[in-house]
């Protein structure tokens, strides 16, 4: 059994024609083929995204994005339904508890320090859990935080935002803890673009990267993590939480001014860097909350967002057959193209016929990290976060000087002098995400970005580049020709891939082929549960 991708797609389709008539065409998008750049098909190079009034296209902006108002509407929806799965979730079923609590938390918008922004609102299910509107991830690509900025000057971003695009995360919950193999001379496992969710400390990197954006002041902005365990403490579903994890979750003597501490974004000051003042018991109480808030996403994560039900799970399966162009691309895929060395498809590297997959779960990553020369994306608008907003907060004093290096600076920061040793030798480098779901997208017209930093635009420019992109011609951003005959240099010229890819000899319908493959690893096209 087959059917479209995802019922949460086609839930979200029919709250956005709902929302507005407004069509992804009116907004003056298209998908770009590798023929018309995205950034040429649209002006030359917007720096910083000055153009975008990110605040007036929020929700109750002057002119809210439909995306953005779909997206806003589903959260909603899915809280709602969440909260009455909870009430009527089995007595003696402990993991579908703590899988629902997580569900309830994903969509929980007042988890932010603002109450406006929940885990879904940059991880958008209809779009495989990465950003939610078309024009955004066209333009600014990095998603809102919950502050806003209220002084913005000289074409700066007028909402907190980050550096990086939304990074999907189903099936990153199968991420290993973070470890150096002395052989293979490389670091497996972690979790975000820059594998900082270590799952040291916790065991698990998907309960550690669930803990991120809620301290991120670019994100949900908390200053403290007891203000999300309060938060959670006077929620609806408090009593759940307390089912799952224990009567004592919340046994904890609040401060008499713990609203008030809370309600000033992060990050904490210097000087008092747990603002809320609680005794060492309540503290460690509070911290358990917090890890166990964390768990639980990683336990939905797990489960109801990592199915493996895309068509190509079908065909390993037995149950569907891949179209000749969809055949041809995964030949390539795992041949001439290369992309199985690094996205495992459960093939061993061969040009011929894949014959019998060894894994009939792949997930399409080797865990790694790798530098394949992408530009820096001068649109994002991080590179003007260069002044302190009214909070006194600046998030990027060095501007347009900012160099995202990936692992590297991750490993220079550690307390480990083996990492910090190693750390040059992965600077630039960045996760090999997970290629399923690359695809997914709530209606045919939306524009996805691609990357940590969202320069690539379509799948056909993913591929081209690593096609051609140490094949063709240097060329500043915003030039004619640009992803067409021409690349911007890598943000960071060392440790470069130059074995796998740019200069891989594919022909144009040979790239159109891997797309083609690509789009059979989108997810709900069957039930896995009905294969005998």
């Amino acid at each position: 059994m087959h059917g479209p991708p995802l019922f949460k797609s086609q839930k979200r389709r029919a709250i956005l024609t709902t929302v507005t008539t407004v069509t992804v065409v009116l907004l003056g998008l298209t998908l770009p083929r590798r023929t018309v750049s995205a950034q040429n098909a649209t002006s030359a190079l917007d720096v910083c995204s000055r153009s975008v009034n990110i605040a007036s296209l929020l929700p109750g902006g002057a002119h809210e994005d439909p995306d953005v108002a779909a997206a806003n509407a589903l959260i909603d929806s899915e809280f709602a339904s969440a909260l009455t799965e909870i009430q009527t979730s089995p007595p003696a079923d402990a993991a579908l508890d703590e899988q629902l609590l997580g569900k309830v938390e994903i969509f929980d918008k007042t988890l932010s320090v603002n109450a406006n922004l929940a885990c879904a609102s940059c991880h958008d299910p209809a779009a495989g859990f990465t950003g939610a509107s078309s024009y955004l991830n066209q333009t600014i690509v990095a998603q809102p935080g919950s502050v806003p900025i209220t002084n913005a000057t000289n074409g700066g971003p007028n909402y907190r935002i980050s550096n990086r695009k939304p990074q999907a995360y189903p099936y990153m919950a199968f991420a290993p803890v973070l470890h150096y193999n002395a052989t293979q001379q490389d670091f497996y496992g972690g979790n975000f673009w820059d594998l900082r969710a270590t799952g040291q400390r916790l065991g698990n990197p998907a309960a550690e990267q669930a803990q991120g954006p809620p301290l991120n002041p670019l994100e949900m902005g908390w200053p403290d993590s007891a203000c999300l365990v309060y938060k959670l403490s006077q929620s609806s579903y408090a009593s759940f939480f307390e089912k799952v994890w224990g009567a004592q979750s919340f046994a904890i003597v609040w401060p008499s001014n713990v609203q008030q501490v809370c309600s000033t974004p992060g990050p904490a000051p210097a000087s008092t860097p747990l603002p809320v003042q609680l005794t060492p018991a309540d503290r460690a109480t509070s911290n358990s909350a917090f890890d166990h808030f964390a768990q639980s996403i990683a336990q939905e994560e797990s489960a109801e967002e990592s199915p493996f039900s895309s068509k190509f799970d079908a065909y390993l399966a037995g149950q569907a057959t891949l179209t000749s162009q969809e055949m041809n691309g995964y030949k390539l895929f795992n041949g001439k193209a290369q992309c199985n060395q690094c996205h495992l498809s459960g093939n061993a590297t061969s040009p011929g016929n894949p014959g019998t997959a060894a894994d009939v779960a792949p997930l399409f990553t080797d865990f790694t990290t790798n530098n394949i020369g992408l530009p820096k994306n001068q649109a994002l608008p991080y590179y003007c976060e260069s002044t302190p907003d009214q909070y006194g907060y600046t998030a990027n004093p060095a501007g347009f000087n900012a160099t995202d290096q990936g692992l590297g600076s991750i490993l220079a920061a550690s307390t480990n002098p083996a990492w910090q040793a190693l750390a040059p030798k992965f600077v630039g480098k960045f996760q090999t995400a997970t290629l399923r779901n690359v695809d997914q997208r709530p209606y045919p017209g939306f524009l996805k970005a691609y990357m940590h930093n969202g320069y690539l635009k379509s799948l056909q420019e993913v591929v081209d580049f690593y096609n051609t992109s140490q094949a063709l011609p240097r060329c500043t951003q915003g030039s004619p020709g640009e992803k067409v005959s021409c690349w911007p240099p890598p943000e960071v010229p060392t440790n470069l891939n130059t074995t796998q890819l740019g200069k891989l000899h594919l022909s144009s319908p040979e790239e159109d082929d891997i797309v083609a493959f690509l789009q059979t690893l989108t997810d709900g096209w069957f039930n896995p549960s009905s294969v005998p």
